[in-house]
């Protein structure tokens, strides 16, 4: 807590040393831009994909604006959550999983339905989307299938990041901050021009805190954390044709991580250690070349993710096992665009994309004292208790090393049209795309047991030995292909407003399991020791006077073919079909802005992540047949008085099963088939909400405070299944409640006196401290058998200060 007090005290009194009057941040706008009129700001719009302009796109978009991730005080990915309608990001412990969720459509883990690129560079893996937001030029949230020309992964949208470019602002600033929970951060970075045609930017940043949950097991705190980082940026236009940019990124993240608690207490209690660390590096090149009507642009894109996560999977202060994670990644993409550079009734764009993907995980689970005695009882409970024999494991720690690495390569041809004024009509438009993809994935994988040797004992007898262990070991692939088409018809009634029917093809990748293992193991281990049990037992038995043999026999029953190894570890591609009905429209002298969209997604093959018996097993991708999602969106941004903003954001989506069936058993234990067909689909929220406000207020000619900007916003989300069956598990011949986290809302506010190039703002997030779950799942007790619930609880009250020195040129 000393940082905090130290920052904010630094904060307070530095306001009023300084009061050099500099010019507020600007930027030199080039031509093609978006003014955000409510906020009286002006953002570059241009696109190396796109054939429209952004506010004329045939499509769901939300371009977010510098000064309206500083009023709504968002500095992350996941901040972003609900600010867009059916935007939906929450926070799952920590940053080894950033799920997107966009109309109900989105995925806890394996590839993701919502695909994020940070100038223009892909990100393959969303243990590397939760990243710092620093001098944000724009965020692009384009809501729908995006397949046609970003490919792979966009079934619910696209999320662009741009940062500013040092050629067109130039500038530096320092920013510090400081609250409770010991939260302390700082910021800094440097725009200029080293030539007349040569930029350069530097910035930095770090934050920390205390965290929020005590673990009652340590008697600290379990989700304290650290994340530093830096960007570098270097433009050359060494023509007025010719362009180009390299950048390069570092973020570290160190910390606690998963603080999942009882549902019924108020801290987490487990032994296990519980941390994530991160190292991500993003590299990319970008060259733009202008010809006579037409534009090249190629960007060249790397990223390495380095980390490293430790977890208590029991999530109780018993020794049942450990889980510690390690992934190393790299990841290499290639694009390159050929567009019309014109204003004329015909433009188009024409595009290849290549990647390469490998990925290398090494993920170690350790079976401790209380997991084996729990694995003992499992298998003595099977032995009649007229025979007098029992198993025990010959050590007290059985450990389940795994390696294994995921190659993916694959490429694409894309082309999209736009026509204007078709058939004459003026504001008329149609727009035609397609895209073939090629997509090759595979596994090589190698897991093998120690310790898992056992022992049977018989009174009487010298315990007889029985070599457990065994060894997984080879390699699967696959490939794919794919043809994704759009369609949009489009009407403007005028510069500012416009009507749209579009219906676009999503695609989303297919692969292997690699969690699976743990389980898969755990079986072949089981029938091993079950096979060669019964050969030493049945030597051990003849030894006895008489001749004893083992009670029972092989078992019996009919005989099914069982799935092979590759289709356990397999899931197929996920495919959809999104329609859409939307429109645009800016009135009153354009204080007055609306946007409205309609939408209606059929899904086949819908992946989820299903926990392998009750938790206790890791967590898989699978296949759960047809889906769909149906609903609808609405912003309104209205601006009535000079220095006055309002906004108000809202999103309904209603996905829901539609031919989904799975294997159960009954409260008498016996296989039944259970039909989840209109069910919610999980973790998805119905609604999404978001109201704010914001005030400048100007003080003429005052020696202390050139003007005072508040801003209050509310944004709420519910309701959010937490089950396929949408229920609790039954238990004690019950039939379960319904499980969801009902609809909620967090009020955020800031207050901030400008004075100059300085800037003093105390701002608060969940004022009214509202108690919520952000994750709830449920799992069994190996011991017991109980099916109990964990959640984690949602961030507490903070508040705090923040000083920032911003000088443009």
């Amino acid at each position: 807590m000393k940082y905090s007090f130290l920052a904010l005290s630094v904060l307070c009194n530095s306001f009023f040393l300084f009061s050099e009057e500099v010019s507020p941040l600007k930027e030199n706008h080039p031509q093609d831009t978006v003014k955000v009129y409510y906020l009286n700001e002006v953002v570059i719009s241009s696109s190396v994909k796109e054939t429209n302009d952004l506010r004329n796109m045939p499509t769901a978009v939300t371009v977010t604006s510098p000064r309206q991730l500083k009023n709504n005080q968002i500095e992350s990915l996941t901040e972003m959550s609900s600010f867009v309608p059916n935007l939906f990001i929450p926070s799952y412990g920590s940053k080894v999983s950033t799920p997107i969720y966009i109309r109900g459509i989105g995925a806890r883990l394996g590839s993701q339905t919502v695909s994020l690129y940070v100038d223009n560079v892909p990100s393959f893996n969303p243990s590397a989307f939760d990243c710092e937001f620093q001098d944000i030029q724009r965020v692009e949230v384009l809501r729908g299938a995006q397949g046609t020309l970003y490919g792979r992964n966009a079934i619910g949208g696209i999320v662009n990041l741009y940062t500013l470019s040092p050629l067109t602002y130039q500038g530096s600033s320092v920013m510090l901050g400081g609250g409770n929970y010991g939260q302390f951060s700082v910021k800094g970075s440097s725009y200029s021009r080293v030539s007349d045609h040569c930029g350069l930017s530097v910035a930095a940043y770090y934050k920390r805190d205390d965290g929020f949950f005590r673990n009652n097991y340590t008697g600290s705190n379990v989700d304290a954390s650290e994340n530093a980082g830096g960007r570098m940026k270097l433009e050359w236009e060494a023509t007025p044709s010719f362009r180009a940019q390299f950048f390069g990124n570092y973020d570290y993240v160190s910390g606690g991580a998963f603080p999942y608690m009882h549902r019924d207490s108020s801290a987490v209690n487990f032994n296990e250690p519980s941390s994530y660390d991160r190292h991500l590096f993003t590299n990319g090149l970008s060259l733009d070349c202008k010809g006579n009507g037409y534009s090249v642009h190629s960007t060249t894109g790397y990223q390495f993710l380095k980390d490293d996560m430790k977890m208590d999977p029991d999530y109780t202060p018993k020794s049942f096992f450990s889980i510690n994670q390690k992934q190393q990644q790299h990841s290499l993409s290639q694009e390159i665009t050929v567009k019309s550079d014109n204003r004329n009734r015909y433009r188009w764009v024409a595009g290849a994309f290549g990647f390469y993907d490998h990925r290398a995980i090494d993920t170690p689970v350790a079976i401790k004292e209380e997991g084996i005695a729990a694995l003992e009882h499992q298998m003595n409970k099977n032995i009649p208790p007229t025979v007098p024999v029992r198993i025990e494991y010959n050590d007290d720690l059985i450990e389940l090393p795994g390696n294994y690495t995921k190659p993916s390569r694959g490429a694409a041809l894309f082309h999209q049209s736009t026509f204007h004024d078709l058939f004459g009509l003026s504001g008329l438009s149609v727009t035609a795309g397609l895209r073939f993809d090629y997509e090759h994935t595979g596994i090589d994988f190698y897991t093998e047991s120690h310790g898992s040797d056992v022992n049977i004992v018989i009174p009487g007898l010298a315990p007889g030995f029985v070599e457990g262990d065994t060894l997984l070991e080879g390699n699967y692939s696959k490939s794919y292909w794919e043809i994704l088409p759009k369609f949009a018809l489009q009407y403007q009634f005028t510069p500012t407003a416009h009507i749209y029917l579009s219906a676009s093809k999503g695609y989303k990748t297919g692969g292997y399991n690699e969690q699976a293992f743990s389980k898969l193991l755990q079986n072949v281990l089981s029938q091993s020791i079950k096979e060669k049990g019964m050969k030493k037992m049945s030597e051990m038995m003849r030894q006895l006077p008489g001749g004893g043999k083992p009670a029972g026999g092989a078992p019996g029953g009919t005989a099914f073919a069982a799935p092979s190894l590759e289709e356990q570890l397999s899931y197929d591609p996920e495919r959809s079909w999104t329609y859409e009905l939307g429109g645009r429209y800016e009135m009153l002298d354009r204080k007055l802005s609306l946007a409205y969209a309609f939408f209606y997604t059929h899904v086949h093959n819908i992946q989820i992540v299903k926990l392998v018996e009750q938790g206790t097993a890791g967590r898989v991708v699978t296949n759960a047949g047809k889906s769909d999602s149906k609903g609808f969106e609405l912003s309104l941004k209205y601006m009535p008085l000079s220095g006055l903003s309002c906004f108000a954001d809202y999103g309904f989506a209603d996905a829901r099963f539609r031919n989904y069936q799975v294997e159960g058993k009954n409260e008498k234990g016996k296989p039944v088939t259970i039909d989840y067909a209109g069910n919610h689909i999980p973790f998805a929220p119905r609604h999404t909400l978001s109201l704010g406000v914001s005030y400048v207020y100007d003080f003429a000619h005052r020696p202390l405070i050139d003007r005072l900007v508040t801003n209050m916003q509310y944004s709420g989300v519910g309701k959010i299944y937490w089950t396929e069956s949408n229920r609790t598990t039954p238990q004690g011949g019950d039939e379960g409640v319904e499980l969801y986290q009902p609809f909620y809302g967090l009020v955020n506010g800031s207050v901030a006196a400008e004075k100059g190039a300085l800037s003093l703002e105390f701002w608060v997030k969940n004022l009214f401290n509202t108690d919520y779950h952000s994750f709830l799942f449920e799992a069994s007790d190996m011991t017991t058998g109980k099916v109990n619930q964990f959640v984690q609880r949602g961030y507490p009250t903070r508040l705090g200060a923040t000083l920032r020195y911003t000088i443009s040129r």
